[in-house]
């Protein structure tokens, strides 16, 4: 009997992402996701059950990396252009969120513990951009006459504007210019 193929984490994800990009959630599948990564479908079962394993499992680690990476903005002369090109590189997030609605969050207790980590993690997340923005407003950098949580759902929205028709940079520069054009005084 031959020896059990592995699959590199790493890879793993990246063939997720980029087949639930492609396919969207109705299309993707441990069938598909085997052709992509050239392993037999049982491969996969050896680390997920389901599909909503992998896919939470997957969000989970998405946004470990966002809210990691928060913590350097926070450090940057300009946290809120920084907070903007952070958003640029993971641009695609917001489209990968939206498959969320149609995970059956109980479907296994480790769906289960992924669902409620991202709920923390969002929730990180969402208070670190809020100390960034409270941050600059006691530097006086923005404005202090609209909520502190109103800017923080605006900052956060920010990422699903597309970057289709720019380049990244151009992207940045826009939308930053957008978001403090509404939060400078």
């Amino acid at each position: 009997m031959g020896r059990a193929r592995t699959i590199d984490k790493g890879r793993l994800f990246h063939e997720t992402e980029q087949l639930i990009l492609s396919s969207g959630y109705a299309g993707f599948h441990f069938k598909a996701l085997a052709g992509r990564l050239g392993v037999a479908r049982s491969t996969i079962y050896n680390y997920y059950s389901k599909k909503e394993e992998l896919l939470t499992d997957f969000m989970v680690h998405l946004l470990e990396q966002v809210v990691e990476k928060i913590d350097k903005v926070s450090r940057q002369d300009d946290a809120v252009e920084g907070l903007i090109r952070l958003w640029g590189q993971y641009a695609y997030m917001h489209q990968m969120m939206q498959v969320m609605p149609y995970i059956d969050k109980k479907a296994t207790k480790q769906v289960e513990k992924s669902a409620e980590k991202m709920a923390a993690l969002l929730a990180e997340m969402r208070g670190k951009v809020k100390v960034i923005l409270q941050q600059e407003q006691q530097a006086g950098r923005i404005r202090e006459d609209i909520h502190i949580d109103t800017m923080v759902g605006y900052v956060m929205a920010s990422v699903q504007i597309p970057v289709r028709q720019h380049s990244e940079e151009s992207w940045v520069e826009e939308v930053t210019l957008l978001v403090k054009g509404g939060l400078q005084k």
